[in-house]
């Protein structure tokens, strides 16, 4: 365990890989369900047809949360028993990595909510009090130093901070609105799934946290 742990810490320094998409969740405002979103999210742009039908739903935990599971035009909708902390686990077949001569396994976590302080999954960002702007990030709950955070702003702002010794960091949130956390991982453990060999595995994180104090802004048209 500590070898594992002590190569996730080295490799979590490589730079975030920010592609010109991302796919996160969100609360709907009125009701007990969070929504999937495949798009720009600094530019305010849903993909939906054809493009985010490819868009796989993933697994939703807890998993005692999740009442059903709706594929919409530009949405995948999960309805929940009750609003809390929630997170869809989103995995692939291992493939060639792009511009590596290696074979990835990569697994996607999808988180949205601020108030549970205990981790649910392998890979994970809490806050350290309910609704705090200081964090954690966790790797089977230990914590990871020296990792890289990036937070895009409602605003489109980015800004990117780094964990300390302990895996605490904390964000700044100057607006109103919806802000988008994104952290990965490479833990260099080779494997195996369904007979396809691969030398790493590649753990991505997005987490949507919510602001409702702080400067208004809009978007100019």
């Amino acid at each position: 365990m500590k070898n594992l742990i002590y190569s996730i810490l080295i490799s979590s320094t490589a730079i975030i890989n920010l592609s010109a998409h991302d796919i996160w969740l969100e609360f709907d405002d009125k009701k007990d369900e969070v929504k999937l979103y495949f798009g720009e999210f600094e530019d305010k742009h849903l993909e939906s047809g054809e493009k985010f039908s490819k868009i796989k739903e993933g697994i939703l935990y807890p998993s005692e949360l999740l009442k059903e599971v709706k594929r919409n035009d530009n949405n995948i909708t999960y309805s929940l028993t009750k609003k809390d902390d929630v997170v869809v686990i989103r995995t692939a077949e291992p493939k060639k990595a792009r511009d590596l001569e290696i074979i990835e396994n990569k697994i996607s976590y999808l988180k949205t909510g601020r108030v549970n302080t205990q981790s649910f999954v392998d890979f994970d960002i809490v806050p350290l009090n309910k609704d705090s702007n200081s964090f954690k990030i966790l790797f089977k709950n230990e914590p990871i130093k020296k990792s890289k955070i990036t937070v895009i702003s409602p605003t489109g702002w980015e800004k990117t901070f780094m964990s300390s010794d302990k895996g605490e960091f904390t964000i700044h949130t100057p607006w109103i609105g919806k802000y988008l956390l994104k952290a990965e991982i490479h833990d260099d453990t080779k494997g195996e799934i369904d007979g396809k060999v691969y030398d790493r595995t590649v753990h991505s994180l997005s987490y949507m946290i919510e602001v409702n104090q702080g400067l208004p802004w809009e978007i100019k048209k």
